[in-house]
């Protein structure tokens, strides 16, 4: 290797003299002699061999310099292209002098710039090889500089063997890091290229759409004037002098009208054009992996929509103007033609006689009477005509009011179907709103989790992130599917819900104001009866102490007749209630049920004393009594039947609380009111309270039922 580059320096010298050299490939022994050729004539007086070795001095240095920048050159692409740029000649020396190195070095040297140059299609086995095979050669080449050549080798034997694992992983891992920044690089370029070039077509769009809607307009107002114009010059009859100017006017509001229509065609195509263009431009960005997310496509995509919806709303009066200008024209052809079919009548009758032309010429007395008796027949005829119009003007009539509820039918249709689209797109957008909040969240969510699992698993992280990117991807991917299915189905029900209810509107709306005021009565009961049947069974609500909820009812009995409006049946039932619910209020059903237990343990504790009373002694026993009798219920359902007579007083007070405990007031009380002595008497005021809410709640369910029945009155 070094007897190799020995040779070097002639060649560098060669190429630097351009006058001298011709090719590039020269051999070394010319260049060593020639110099040596030229220096005797120019040798001074002193003795040669001091002369001789000044220049062997001077070639020494010479070849080692060179030597030394082939050898670097040879190690390092970036050196040798830069020699290459600045010396002529300098690429053919090198492939020249590299082609004699050996092989087995060259594709270290050669390659290396390959991993460095961005490009993603290069295979990563060859990568990896050229990526082990650099750092070799930086250790084996660089000791052969400041030393002799033959301490090269011994670095190259034993360095690169104990990591090659690890150069490994970190290539690879800079390859990902570098393919994913230029993989970023270039969605922000597409997308950037994409936001620039929908903007222009929005503004396009914009400009084109705002002049074809003020054209629409100026088309409008052209057909609305020129058929006035019409509709004046044929009615008019008082001026006669002035039909002329009257139909020119005419003929003026007609050709605007025709400019105005055919500019308002070209700016229409224009703007469906510039809108199609807008519409592909989405198309294919939504179609392209690197723009589907960008959100500038949603603002488009609601742009067009808007823009569409316009133009067709403006095309839709256009339509309606030029229906009525088309029915003017229809009444002008209509009225020519009665006035030519007259003239030749005329002319049949008096052929000799040209109208309009012979000014100055008197009829004949023939002529005249022909002409009298022609007008005379004339009218008579057309009042025949006039009968029958008459005769078949309703006739007629149905037929044109026919004729409009089909068009009116039809452009119902077309706005219905104008409007389902409207839906749609509206939908389609919203959908994509979500999916791409969805989609920022989840890469938001993901990424976060990645970056954790790298800080604390960085060796088990890639097994770890496919597991979990695949699971990730079905729970979304099955979100996202049940969401769509979700919307999709509730868009159908809401558009076809819509389509119900535009087509029984017209005969809803007559109908409605009874059936409102009906239904609003219903609920002023139904909203009374509940507030009474809420103070029933809450009372005061602010208050905890059970015994001082009791609340008067006499405001919500109030507002139900007011709300029933003296109805004989309501009357009825507010009558049955009692006077002390008006004043006083009745107890709610906890404060019954815990007064309740009270009575149950003081009834159990008295069961033994009977109607005539005790001394303290039976009075002791019975408490202790209470301690040992268990509770049993015979009747568990209402259906069974059971003979009141044979009851024990625990039976009956075990009965009651098995009906209290399932909120049974009313069994409850039935069991209550068969007890007899003193558990009678410990029982009669809560017997007397139940009874009183039972009377009254049942009033309240009467009037509840009665609510119910008037607003279900009201549906059906």
């Amino acid at each position: 290797m070094w007897r190799t580059t020995s040779r070097v320096p002639p060649k560098i010298k060669i190429h630097g003299r351009r006058s001298r050299c011709t090719k590039p490939p020269v051999v070394p022994q010319p260049p060593l002699s020639t110099p040596f050729e030229a220096h005797p004539p120019q040798q001074p007086p002193p003795p040669p061999p001091k002369k001789g070795g000044s220049f062997f001095k001077f070639l020494g240095v010479t070849t080692l310099a060179a030597g030394g920048v082939v050898g670097y050159a040879w190690y390092d692409s970036n050196f040798r292209k830069q020699i290459e740029d600045n010396v002529p000649y300098s690429k053919d020396a090198f492939d020249a002098l590299f082609q004699l190195i050996p092989t087995s070095e060259t594709p270290k040297t050669t390659d290396k710039p390959g991993p460095l140059i961005p490009n993603i299609s290069s295979k990563p086995e060859e990568e990896s090889k050229m990526r082990r095979k650099v750092p070799q050669t930086q250790q084996s080449d660089i000791p052969p500089m400041p030393a002799p050549p033959m301490t090269a080798p011994p670095p190259a034997a034993t360095t690169p063997v104990a990591t090659p694992e690890k150069t490994e992983r970190e290539r690879k891992k800079e390859e990902a890091e570098r393919r994913l920044k230029q993989k970023e690089a270039e969605e922000a370029a597409e997308n950037a290229a994409l936001e620039v070039y929908i903007e222009n077509l929005t503004d396009s769009c914009n400009k084109v759409i705002q002049q074809a809607l003020e054209k629409q307009t100026e088309v409008i107002t052209t057909t609305k004037q020129h058929s006035e114009a019409l509709k004046k010059a044929m009615d008019d009859t008082s001026e006669i002098l002035n039909k002329d100017s009257q139909w020119q006017e005419v003929s003026s509001a007609y050709g605007a009208r025709l400019d105005a229509v055919t500019s308002s065609d070209r700016l229409v195509t224009q703007a469906r054009e510039q809108l199609q263009k807008l519409k592909n431009a989405i198309t294919e960005g939504k179609s392209q992996a690197m723009t589907k997310k960008n959100k500038i496509l949603i603002s488009a995509q609601e742009t067009f929509n808007k823009l569409n919806s316009e133009l067709n709303k403006q095309d839709t009066q256009v339509k309606k103007v030029e229906s009525q200008s088309k029915m003017m024209l229809k009444y002008k052809d209509l009225v020519e033609q009665g006035k030519k079919q007259f003239q030749k009548e005329l002319e049949s009758i008096m052929p000799d006689v040209k109208l309009g032309q012979a000014r100055g010429k008197k009829l004949t007395e023939e002529e005249l009477n022909s002409l009298i008796a022609h007008a005379h027949r004339r009218i008579e005829q057309l009042q025949k005509q006039l009968a029958e119009q008459i005769a078949l003007e309703q006739q007629r009539i149905q037929q044109a009011l026919e004729q409009q509820i089909q068009e009116d039918d039809r452009l119902s249709d077309q706005r219905v179907a104008n409007e389902q689209q409207k839906l749609k797109n509206e939908f389609v957008i919203q959908k994509e709103k979500w999916e791409s909040d969805s989609r920022v969240v989840f890469e938001q969510e993901l990424r976060q989790h990645l970056a954790r699992q790298a800080a604390a698993h960085s060796d088990h992280l890639r097994d770890v992130l496919k597991i979990q990117e695949k699971e990730l991807e079905q729970v979304f991917e099955r979100e996202l599917n049940t969401k769509l299915i979700e919307e999709r189905q509730s868009f159908h029900t809401e558009v076809a819900n819509w389509i119900a209810r535009l087509r029984g509107i017209e005969s809803a709306v007559e109908g409605r104001a009874e059936s409102e005021r009906v239904s609003r009565k219903a609920q002023q009961l139904w909203l009374a009866c509940v507030a009474l049947n809420k103070a029933l069974m809450h009372g005061i609500e602010d208050i905890e102490v059970w015994e001082l909820k009791i609340k008067p009812l006499a405001n919500e009995i109030a507002a139900v007749s007011d709300a029933a409006g003296n109805h004989p049946y309501v009357k009825a039932i507010v009558k049955s209630i009692p006077e002390v619910s008006y004043k006083r209020g009745v107890w709610t059903d906890d404060s019954l049920i815990q007064r309740f237990n009270k009575v149950h343990r003081v009834c159990r504790r008295v069961a033994m004393i009977d109607e005539t009373g005790g001394g303290l002694g039976k009075y002791f026993l019975s408490y202790i009594q209470s301690f040992f009798i268990f509770e049993s219920v015979y009747a568990r359902v209402t259906s069974d039947e059971i003979e009141l007579d044979k009851l024990s007083t625990y039976q009956i007070l075990a009965n009651a609380k098995y009906w209290m405990d399932r909120d049974d007031l009313e069994m409850a009380v039935r069991y209550m009111n068969q007890l007899q002595g003193e558990p009678r008497r410990v029982a009669e005021e809560w017997l007397k309270e139940s009874k009183l809410h039972l009377e009254t709640r049942q009033a309240t369910q009467a009037l509840m039922a009665f609510a119910s029945a008037s607003g279900l009155g009201t549906i059906f």
